[in-house]
């Protein structure tokens, strides 16, 4: 017996062997194909720019974590070298590409600890030379910054109330200390240090320029005053310092403006701006210290002015008294009362918040250096102005004429041109809807009026139309807010010489030029239904090309959601460099703009960066996050296209679930808002404090929609039931959704459809309505603080309301769209969310709604966050609410047993009373 033993015990070890190899192997892989536990949500990773140093040889990127870990990464670019920063955040390289600074942080567990204890985090950051690799390190500094060239760094260090500014010389390591700073600016290509010094008697406050390379300490000004703020020159040596002047009669200081020309040269100029010395500079006038701004090349400063007013103790002599000036005699003692007229142009809370806390806005002015003269730029018939600070001539808008339709949503301008080196203003166009840049020459300007754009020509005071008979859409149409004139879709921009412009249509871009009627379609992106726009650097400045050069246009594929970038010269064929079904951006660009980075992602793709050259060429990978998305089941995203209500063809975003398997049933959460198709590539990381995260929910076992809603003008609602009803047996068709188990959740206007579409149709099982409106003539006649106190009834008739009128004109729309009014047809259970402390959208819309459902006797609970607005702000909130909308989810879509707070109403006693044992 016993040898057929010790072959049997060799196959059974063998066996037993390969069934633990077999058996690790299926664990590894339900390992990596498992779904993403909540205890890993705080992992996930996120990340915006790269940056490059000056010389192209190293990029870094900051990445941070749900959970607030920080983390700072570096590549050489020349030699792959690869450094990893762990617990650091905000990342600068020096100008001379020698040094990085950073900040120094705890670890994300231990600094929400510290913060919670009211214990002080510490403040510290970091200096680590590239080259040597040594890295020294600093506390409590509030700021860093580096030289223009990147020789010095400035630590501006605040401890114990004591405010040191600290300059350390890179190479040698050593320092100077100045105490008692206020403010600092480093010369932007040089090694200046202009700064203020402030003590409390003032005695000693002062402005000085410091130069580190000699040493050398120069007092620029000296008086008991506040030293506002040093602003210098972009290209230049001239700086800009704002003083504080107090007046005791007013009940407001001014401020005077010093500037000094050529600094690093033997014989700097002084100029001061004492308003005193103008005669055109009224008394009751100040300087405001907002908006203030120096040209490049040191000639002109732009600032504002406002009103302002003898103090009540300082009264006029009696003869200058009227009647109006004395005392109430019905009055011992003046009333809490504010006097609210219907012909106020700015409702009594809009001026509460303005500037000068009355109807009149600040007055933007301008001072000329050259020949000390000064200019109101905004008075007479001028309302605003457009301020390019390094241009002399700008646009200035009036809209008195049209006043009244401008208070409801309708604005229109007279245009007049304004000119900084003399202050006249000429009117040039009447009953504008919009314009875009003057031309750098300053004779030439595009202007939007009767559904096209028109050029006009200074010189000549002419206009010309510009689009009429071209066979293409310059004018968003498809745009459905109820407005006079619909948006166009774009100026992109004059060149430098003003011989040209680009304007858009809804797929490309066309060069115009303003001395004939020569039209070049650039790019061809309407046959395959590509939208391309000029990429600028900045494209929010004043956009200005070189025609000589070759210009970078973004694409993006209208009905695909693909994207990428194409280059080309006027005139000469547009190349595509890359386009793909992805989201592709620009993530950074190197000083010399000779190197940048791409980010591309799509929904299962976490970001990844890529470094390239101008062309394109060779993308490398340098940085890519959440590498560990391989070890999760993950969904996958694809459009569906379906017909709107008005019989437009639209499209929505599907998300399937992470565990999903062909030909099951599952349920779905849709979520809206108004147009979301266009975010398909986004990635979206898992997050718990995210509530309306869509990864959590495709984690959960549910697909998610979301589906574009065009709104019908005047019937919001109702048009908004009607699509989604048609958007949701679009996806039902497909055969994966179970058409029992769909839910709909949004929020502010998505939470207003989420709350009102299920009065009007029952297709959905559930809903989830987070802070919206409820009441359309209660909110129309109501005053949002988060708009700056202004009335809602603008928003509501042309703007995301669409209401078109008012509610006494039309009470049958208001009715109808809304949720209060049509609560007597509602079948499907409602959560609806509210903060008590909400600017933008009134929480009593939440109670109003509550109210209406309770005495209809429908399923309806409302959630209200105590000291929270329009969006949850507090961590324990937000992970309370996404918890709360997958229970509600998983009990009313999934068949899960409800929880006590669902089932029953919970008395207030005990409520308080499990809040207080959380936890616990």
């Amino acid at each position: 017996m016993k040898k057929f033993r010790l072959p049997i015990l060799i196959a059974s070890l063998f066996l037993l062997s390969s069934l633990t190899t077999i058996n690790a192997q299926i664990a590894k892989d339900e390992k990596q194909n498992s779904l993403v536990p909540r205890e890993h949500f705080g992992k996930w990773e996120s990340a915006r720019n790269v940056l490059f140093s000056d010389d192209n040889n190293w990029a870094g990127i900051n990445i941070s974590t749900n959970d607030s870990d920080y983390t700072i990464q570096l590549k050489q670019l020349r030699t792959g070298e690869f450094l990893t920063f762990e617990n650091a955040s905000s990342l600068n390289f020096s100008p001379n590409s020698k040094w990085i600074t950073y900040s120094v942080m705890l670890p994300g567990k231990e600094a929400k600890k510290l913060k919670k204890s009211k214990k002080p985090v510490p403040n510290k950051m970091a200096l680590y030379n590239l080259s040597t690799k040594d890295t020294v390190f600093f506390a409590d500094v509030k700021s860093r910054s580096f030289s223009g060239n990147g020789d010095y760094l400035s630590l501006y260090r605040v401890k114990d109330s004591q405010n040191t500014l600290i300059i350390r010389t890179l190479k040698s390591g050593k320092e100077i200390s100045f105490g008692n700073v206020k403010n600092f600016a480093w010369q932007p290509k040089g090694n200046l240090l202009a700064f203020s010094t402030h003590t409390k008697d003032k005695e000693a406050n002062t402005v000085q320029l410091y130069n580190p390379e000699n040493n050398t300490l120069t007092s620029l000004d000296s008086e008991a005053a506040n030293y506002i703020s040093l602003t210098w020159a972009e290209d230049n040596d001239d700086l800009l310092v704002v003083k504080e002047v107090k007046d005791d009669n007013y009940d407001k200081a001014t401020n005077t403006l010093l500037v000094w020309n050529d600094l690093s040269g033997k014989t700097p100029a002084s100029h001061n701006f004492n308003q005193d010395n103008f005669k055109s500079f009224h008394k009751d006038w100040y300087v405001t210290t907002g908006g203030i701004q120096i040209s490049e090349n040191g000639d002109r400063v732009f600032f504002n002015i406002f009103d302002r007013h003898l103090k009540a103790n300082k009264k006029e002599s009696d003869s200058t008294k009227t009647d109006s000036d004395s005392k109430d005699e019905w009055h011992e003692e003046a009333p809490a009362l504010e006097i609210w007229n219907s012909k106020d142009e700015l409702v009594i809370t809009q001026q509460k918040v303005s500037t000068g806390k009355g109807i009149d806005q600040p007055r933007q002015a301008v001072w000329n250096i050259k020949d000390n003269s000064f200019y109101v730029l905004v008075e007479g018939n001028v309302e605003s102005v457009s301020i390019n600070k390094d241009n002399t001539k700008f646009i200035g808008l009036n809209q008195e004429p049209y006043r009244f339709e401008s208070l409801f949503g309708r604005p229109s301008f007279d245009l007049y041109l304004v000119d900084a080196e003399n202050g006249t203003q000429n009117l040039l166009v009447k009953n504008v809807a919009a314009n875009f840049d003057l031309s750098p020459d300053a004779n030439y300007f595009v202007y939007v009026k009767d559904d096209h754009l028109h050029l006009f020509d200074i010189t000549k005071m002419s206009s010309r139309n510009l689009t009429e008979g071209i066979h293409a859409e310059f004018i968003n149409n498809h745009n459905d807010h109820p407005v006079p004139q619909k948006p166009a879709y774009g100026f992109g921009g004059w060149s430098e010489d003003s011989k040209s412009f680009l304007l858009y249509s809804e797929f490309d871009v066309w060069q115009f030029h303003p001395t004939n009627k020569k039209i070049t379609k650039i790019t061809d992106g309407k046959p395959s239904n590509i939208i391309y726009r000029v990429n600028y650097a900045n494209p929010w400045g004043t956009k200005e090309f070189n025609p000589k050069d070759g210009l970078t246009f973004s694409m993006s594929g209208k009905l695909t959601k693909d994207s990428g970038y194409a280059q080309g010269k006027l005139g000469g064929q547009i190349k595509t460099l890359i386009y793909e079904p992805a989201r592709i951006n620009i993530a950074g660009k190197s000083e010399d703009e000779s190197m940048m980075s791409l980010v591309k992602m799509r929904y299962d793709e976490s970001p990844s960066f890529y470094v390239t050259n101008q062309s394109f060429e060779n993308p490398s990978e340098i940085f890519k996050i959440n590498t560990f998305l391989k070890d999760y089941k993950w969904g996958k995203a694809e459009l569906v296209n379906y017909t709107n209500a008005l019989g437009n063809e639209a499209q929505g975003i599907l998300y399937y679930p992470a565990d999903y398997v062909k030909g099951k049933k599952y349920p779905m959460i849709t979520y809206i808002y108004e147009t979301l198709s266009a975010n398909l590539n986004n990635f979206i990381a898992p997050s718990e404090t995210s509530y309306y995260n869509t990864t959590v929910w495709s984690q959960n076992g549910y697909f998610v929609f979301n589906p574009d809603i065009e709104f019908e003008a005047g019937n919001p609602g109702v048009s908004s039931a009607r699509t989604l009803e048609k958007a949701v047996a679009a996806v039902i068709e497909k055969g994966d959704v179970d058409p029992s188990k769909v839910g709909l959740i949004g929020h502010s206007w998505g939470g207003y459809q989420a709350g009102f579409v299920p009065t009007q149709t029952d297709i959905f099982a559930a809903s989830v309505a987070g802070a919206g409106l409820t009441n359309l003539i209660s909110m129309n006649l109501a005053i949002t603080p988060a708009f700056r106190g202004s009335p809602e009834n603008n928003h509501f008739e042309v703007g995301q309301e669409r209401m078109v009128t008012s509610p006494w004109l039309a009470p049958e729309k208001y009715i109808e769209n809304s949720s209060v009014m049509q609560v007597h047809k509602l079948n499907t259970p409602i959560l609806f969310e509210v903060g008590d402390n909400d600017m933008n959208v009134n929480w009593r819309q939440g109670v109003e709604y509550y109210n209406a459902a309770r005495r209809a006797n429908k399923d309806f609970i409302l959630l209200v966050y105590a000291k929270e607005g329009h969006g949850l702000r507090e961590p324990k909130n937000q992970i309370d609410y996404q918890k709360r909308i997958l229970e509600w989810f998983d009990h009313y879509l999934k068949g899960a047993e409800a929880k006590d707070w669902i089932k029953e109403g919970i008395p207030y006693n005990e409520q308080e009373r499990q809040l207080k044992a959380w936890g616990k």
